[in-house]
């Protein structure tokens, strides 16, 4: 379900007033984290006593947790070398760890024989805890902390160069130690300079809520899996930064149709994609619509297109009428079918979905009071190369598409306040972004989704779930305007529909299909929250 991420400043401000209460969240945080190291432990090795556990202890806080997990640890026979890398650290953690009989070597003199003391224990550890710096810390290690992190790190590569590197290579993958962030990765810092010397975890836990620093796709190879532990905060989600999507939460929130309803309380796409040139964009994103669950879907494009889409769709109606989105751009459409559009949409604020040449109608948010555009929920669908070149036309200044795969979500939220619009900017890990800077991250789809087509689904898809969710708040009795949160939020449904095709195709025709696939089961597999024994649909796969 919905992971709400929170700046790290929102967290501490909430333990303020349960920690002036005397609640020993450091107690909580550290049984949980206890907990998560004994699950790994013994997924890894079947048994508890006599791992080995070695934690890198830093000044604050994060190393309190460390440490008194460890002790935890230390009570259920594993072995612990608690390692402090500064001249200070958690002094009741480091006591309860010493009276648990953890072993502690003091790194802050470095000379070459503790270092190599250091290196033989984390070469020999079944699981090292990394508690040297939290959320507060400045980027960059102490240079003898960065160095003792790059011979590890090396210690642990194996050449690809020597005989039977490969074979060599995996089973010390498979026997290196697991790695623990504690609360946040020490030093993590988004930019590929000096990797060598910074912790890679395999798991970070962070408590209290999901710290917005660990969502940005380029921390990844850094966090591992994020374990969130609630220790009693009550977080606010209107004061989060971003949220974290999921398959449940497209089954719980799918708009499936009421019993009383008809097609048009279900909601009329328009579609205006493909060319003559481009003809199979306008199929391709009409099928998405039709299979998106919408009540009807309006071609607006070419005849040359429509005769394949209708020979194909025997529902899509060829001819101008009610819509309740309107889905713009797949294919380059001709001229004066856009300008038709533009004209029927003049009176109205239906949403409407922008993608590839469509693109080039968006200008900068001040530019577009009194315009079409203004006053309508916008959904905009750039892949990289398309973001670069609007917002070099936008800003006036060249920005390339290596600069926007380099930092996703910081160039999204950028788009996002140029424009106005909302911004979903398509890649590996897809990123929506608000106005305000609020983001929208769906689970990463598969790798099979990269392929020619797999963007004019999606934005028949987004079409599709507009009209639905439009049409039915048009229906509701105490209709209420969506905010651009809400419209970022429903277009990372839409891509978790995207995604979950994907996993059935290896092309656009199949993934257009697929959609229909996934729909079905949304609409018809019932809520799953009320159904007895394990999901184990298409959505599952």
């Amino acid at each position: 379900m919905t992971v709400f991420a929170y700046p790290s400043t929102i967290i501490r401000d909430a333990e303020g007033p349960l920690l002036e209460q005397g609640i020993p969240l450091m107690a909580r945080a550290a049984r949980a984290l206890a907990n998560v190291c004994l699950e790994q432990l013994r997924h890894r090795r079947g048994l508890i006593t006599g791992a080995r556990v070695c934690v890198l202890a830093g000044p604050g806080n994060n190393a309190g947790g460390a440490l008194f997990a460890a002790a935890a640890l230390r009570r259920r026979g594993v072995r612990v070398t608690v390692v402090t890398l500064f001249d200070r650290t958690h002094d009741d953690g480091l006591a309860a760890a010493r009276r648990a009989g953890a072993e502690v070597i003091d790194h802050t003199a470095d000379a070459p024989s503790v270092r190599a003391e250091i290196l033989r224990e984390l070469a020999r550890a079944d699981l090292v805890l990394d508690g040297i710096l939290g959320t507060g810390g400045r980027r960059g290690l102490p240079d003898h902390l960065a160095a003792l992190i790059r011979e590890w790190r090396e210690a642990e590569t194996v050449s690809e160069s020597q005989p039977g590197a490969e074979t060599v290579a995996q089973t010390r993958a498979e026997s290196r130690a697991l790695v623990i962030s504690v609360d946040t990765p020490s030093d993590l810092d988004p930019e590929p300079e000096g990797a060598d010397r910074r912790i890679h975890a395999d798991h970070t836990v962070t408590f209290g809520g999901l710290k917005a620093e660990l969502i940005d796709p380029r921390v990844a190879e850094f966090t591992g899996s994020i374990h969130v532990i609630d220790i009693g905060l009550d977080l606010d989600p209107d004061l989060a930064a971003a949220e974290v999507l999921d398959v449940a939460d497209l089954r719980a929130e799918y708009p499936r149709p009421e019993q009383d309803g008809y097609k048009y309380s279900r909601g009329v796409a328009g579609v205006l994609a493909g060319s003559e040139y481009y003809p199979g964009a306008g199929v391709l994103t009409t099928t998405s619509a039709v299979n998106s669950g919408v009540g009807m879907v309006r071609y607006l494009g070419s005849e040359l297109v429509a005769e394949p889409i209708i020979g194909i769709h025997a529902e899509v109606v060829n001819a101008s009428g009610r819509v309740d989105s309107i889905v713009m751009g797949p294919g380059d459409p001709e001229s004066e079918y856009v300008q038709a559009a533009v004209d029927a949409l003049a009176e109205t604020t239906i949403p409407v979905v922008l993608d590839a040449g469509a693109l080039d109608m968006v200008a900068r948010v001040e530019s577009m009071q009194g315009t079409w555009l203004a006053g309508r929920p916008v959904i905009l669908t750039p892949h990289a190369g398309e973001l670069a070149r609007l917002l070099s036309r936008l800003l006036g200044e060249i920005i390339t598409s290596t600069r926007i795969t380099a930092d996703p979500v910081g160039w999204a939220r950028e788009a996002a306040r140029v424009t106005g619009m909302i911004v979903l900017l398509k890649g590996h890990r897809t990123v929506i972004a608000a106005p305000d800077g609020y983001c929208v991250l769906p689970a990463p789809g598969p790798a099979s989704l990269a392929t020619a087509g797999s963007g004019d689904v999606l934005a028949g898809i987004l079409g599709g779930l507009a009209a639905v969710i439009g049409a039915q708040g048009r229906q509701s009795a105490d209709e209420q305007v969506l905010s651009a949160r809400d419209w970022a939020h429903i277009a990372g449904l839409g891509v978790l529909i995207h995604n979950c095709a994907g996993r059935r195709a290896i092309n656009a025709g199949q993934l257009a299909d697929a959609v229909a696939e996934v729909v079905t089961e949304l609409i018809h597999g019932g809520d799953r929250r009320d159904r007895p024994g394990p999901a184990n649909g298409i959505l599952d796969r």
